[in-house]
C-alpha cells in the first residue's frame, strides 16, 4: 500500500510521533497564525515574558495554534503524550478548546469584554488575575478566542 501526502496536508512531528492533519478536514480544523500576526501580538504583549514564550512556541510550530497548545499541555503535564497517533477522537475537543471552555466563566463577562476592548495585553493581565492561570497557555487561549470571535465564543453563555 503506497502512502502519499496530499499537498493540502501538513506533516507535524512532535515527541517522535508523526501526525498528518488535512487542512480541509473540518474535524481537524487548524487555526494558523501568520508571522505578521505573531509579531503584532509580540509588540502588544512585550510586558508579559510568559506570553512571549507562548509566541515563540507558536512561531516554532509554524503558526499552528492547536499544535502549540498541545505542546504546552504535554510539557506542563496537563495532557499525556501516550496516545498513539490516530487514536485521538476527532469529535473530542482539543486541549485548547477544553481550556477555553473551562475559562468561559471569566471570558464571557462584561468586565473582561470591556478590558479586552481596550487592549489585548490588558485582557491577558485581567484573565491571569481572574482565572489564576499562567500567562503562557492563556495567551494561546486569547488568540484562539480572538480568531474565533469573542461574541461567537460567548453566545452559549
Amino acid at each position: 500500500m503506497a502512502f502519499s501526502i496530499n499537498f493540502l496536508d501538513k506533516l507535524l512531528v512532535a515527541y517522535g510521533k508523526i501526525r498528518i492533519v488535512n487542512s480541509q478536514d473540518s474535524k481537524n480544523y487548524m487555526t494558523t497564525v501568520t508571522q505578521a500576526e505573531i509579531e503584532q501580538y509580540r509588540s502588544q504583549l512585550a510586558e508579559y515574558p510568559d506570553a512571549l514564550k507562548a509566541l515563540d512556541l507558536l512561531e516554532k510550530c509554524e503558526g499552528d495554534l492547536e499544535y502549540a497548545a498541545e505542546t504546552v499541555a504535554i510539557e506542563s503535564g496537563e495532557s499525556d503524550d501516550n496516545n498513539s497517533v490516530g487514536d485521538e477522537d476527532p469529535n473530542e475537543p482539543s486541549w485548547l478548546e477544553k481550556l477555553a471552555d473551562k475559562l468561559r466563566v471569566h471570558i464571557c463577562t462584561p468586565a473582561f469584554k470591556e478590558v479586552l476592548s481596550q487592549s489585548f495585553a490588558g485582557g491577558l493581565g485581567w484573565l491571569v488575575a481572574a482565572a489564576a492561570y499562567p500567562a503562557l497557555p492563556l495567551t494561546l487561549v486569547l488568540i484562539y478566542i480572538s480568531r474565533r470571535g469573542l461574541d461567537k465564543f460567548c453566545k452559549d453563555c
